[in-house]
């Protein structure tokens, strides 16, 4: 069985983890954010572009 020392040291293992997970979510979520606004400029821009097509249909 484990001693409260170990259960200690895995608790801050644990810890460190969670807090090095949470610094990576908070990067992903910027370069979500980011990568979101380029395509809604693209989006944008290949509807500005439709509407200059001439309609030969």
């Amino acid at each position: 069985m484990s001693g409260w020392k170990d259960i200690l040291l895995d608790t801050l293992k644990l810890t460190d983890e969670v807090k090095r997970l949470n610094r990576d979510i908070e990067r992903l979520d910027a370069h979500v954010i980011e990568v979101d606004k380029r395509v809604v400029r693209l989006e944008t821009m290949v509807e500005m572009g439709q509407r200059q097509l001439p309609k030969n249909r």
